[in-house]
């Protein structure tokens, strides 16, 4: 089945994130636009410096299209990177900081590097020795006009980097099917893909996603993931931009200073993934925050999942939603005024700037309420970087990208995640989705987190394997019993985990981009088998 909801423009006036920004400058100037670490801003004062380093890049030598990469925490200066390359034409790189030499050797080379703004050190991490290692030690001296130019760095309390000379900001120069970013996947199974990013589409979903939630200019929208994956650069960004909210940046994901943080600035819209949301859930000041502002932001992932952040941490009208870096953010998305059981059990409808279909495994498409892979068309990327190796399978015979998803659409044009189609399980002969296990282990009131994966057999079959991760304070004593007689009443007995694992919250592997590594957790446990 696809689903597409009508349009009503196809779509907005073009834009870019230059003009969203210009915009928001002339409209609401003294709106504050930025809170972060390294200091608060105003929309006007945002334009300005972003104009500034514009004309700083411009004249180091690089041209309209050059790729500039961004190794910085989430900051001021991190934003000001970004919309400043954009500002001058260039293409911007949000670099991970977790990776370590051969990864940003790996990403200086695929996305072909002119520059790298970074600092002396992020996180703990020697930035210059870094990238020495990786074999791109050179910093920015403003002698090379060719090739890789080096690193600038850019210390936290200047307006610029002090490498880069000060020079009126040039024309305007980018349209809306210019390149913005190129954001680079987690890599759990091979070496990160390279995701090319379009202005005109970023904004288009941006706006759209906007809408479901209802944001308004007094919105204040807090975010603590890395704005270098996709859920910030791709996602919270132009969705916060084509709103006109301020952005409150917390450098890395921390429960009680992430709440605190919340509190003080009384925000209204709460930006995190699951992970990300359980730290906040996990965190001992919970009880005692007022979070009464919090309205809305994305929410899930199982229902007990998004039931407690409803609840607990005041997303009243949190939407839960189904996306992928390679469709702009989320391509389904439930409204924030949607029934509860809507919110709790499906991902919502198609967004506008969308198209959604369900296909079997001989490409036919299904009908209402047949779970099949997940196709998407619209806001999409054209392909990965790399050609057509790097490419290979990833669009049907007629053009819609394959997620490698598994879902369904229902009667009312709902879609359902279903998990990864490449995580379903052989159970006995038999398909089993570990989503819909995890999501009755999840409802289990000892249960904080659960993994289910399987363990190929000398038979050709798998055990299925239930991860848990106690809530705090629960007794492990006779949990896996109580675990296994909780699924085994509300499912056939196939269905049932052959054991339960029981894991700390810091023994659980993620990728480089904060998702839980369920590759790595099989790995982990087949090691100890």
């Amino acid at each position: 089945m696809t689903a597409s909801p009508p349009t009503t423009s196809e779509h907005d006036v073009a834009e870019t994130f230059p003009a969203v920004l210009a915009d928001l400058a002339v409209r609401r100037p003294d709106a504050e636009a930025v809170v972060a670490p390294d200091g608060r801003i105003t929309f006007a004062e945002l334009a300005a410096r972003v104009d500034d380093l514009a004309g700083a890049l411009a004249a180091a030598g690089l041209r309209p299209g050059d790729r500039v990469g961004i190794l910085l925490p989430n900051s001021l200066r991190w934003l000001v990177a970004l919309l400043g390359a954009q500002r001058a034409g260039l293409v911007a790189v949000p670099m991970n900081t977790w990776y370590r030499s051969s990864e940003l050797g790996h990403l200086i080379g695929s996305a072909d590097l002119r520059l790298v703004i970074s600092q002396a050190e992020v996180f703990g991490k020697d930035v210059v020795a870094e990238l020495t290692a990786a074999g791109h030690g050179e910093t920015f001296d403003g002698t090379r006009r060719d090739g890789y130019l080096g690193a600038v760095l850019w210390p936290r309390a200047e307006k610029l980097p002090p490498a880069l000379a000060a020079s009126p900001a040039p024309p305007p120069l980018v349209t809306e099917n210019d390149l913005a970013m190129i954001l680079y996947t987690s890599g759990s199974t091979a070496l990160p893909k390279a995701v090319p990013l379009r202005h005109g589409k970023l904004l288009r979903n941006g706006r759209a996603m906007g809408e479901r939630m209802h944001l308004r200019p007094a919105d204040r929208l807090w975010i603590a993931m890395p704005m270098f994956f996709g859920f910030g650069a791709c996602n919270a960004l132009p969705v916060a931009l084509t709103h006109g909210v301020t952005l409150c940046l917390q450098e890395k994901v921390e429960g009680d200073a992430g709440l605190e943080m919340i509190e003080r600035e009384r925000c209204t819209v709460v930006y995190a993934m699951p992970t990300a949301m359980r730290t906040l859930l996990d965190a001992p000041s919970l009880p005692t925050r007022d979070l009464s502002a919090v309205r809305t932001g994305p929410i899930g992932f199982t229902a007990e999942d998004k039931r407690q952040q409803i609840e607990r941490l005041h997303l009243v009208e949190g939407c839960s939603a189904y996306g992928l870096t390679e469709s702009y953010g989320f391509a389904a998305m439930n409204d924030a005024h949607d029934p509860l059981e809507d919110r709790l059990h499906t991902q919502g409808t198609v967004l506008p700037t969308q198209e959604v279909r369900i296909v079997a495994p001989d490409g036919t498409v299904c009908p209402p309420g047949t779970r099949g892979e997940i196709e998407v068309r619209g806001c999409v990327i054209d392909g990965y970087l790399g050609g057509d190796a790097v490419n290979a399978g990833t669009r049907s015979a007629d053009g819609w990208f394959r997620t490698g998803d598994l879902g369904l659409i229902d009667a009312d044009g709902r879609l359902v995640f279903g998990g990864r189609w490449k995580e379903m399980l052989k159970v006995k002969g038999i398909n089993v989705a570990p989503m819909e296990i995890e999501g009755i282990v999840a409802a289990h009131e000892e249960v904080s987190q659960v993994y289910v994966i399987g363990l190929d057999t000398p038979d050709g079959d798998q055990e299925m394997v239930g991860v848990v991760v106690p809530e705090p304070g629960a007794s492990e004593v006779d949990l896996v019993e109580r675990l296994t007689a909780h699924v085994r009443s509300q499912v056939a007995s196939y269905k049932v985990p052959s054991r339960f694992l029981l894991m700390d919250v810091t023994a659980i592997p993620q990728t480089d981009t904060g998702k839980v590594s369920k590759l790595k957790l099989r790995q982990q446990i087949e090691a100890n088998r």
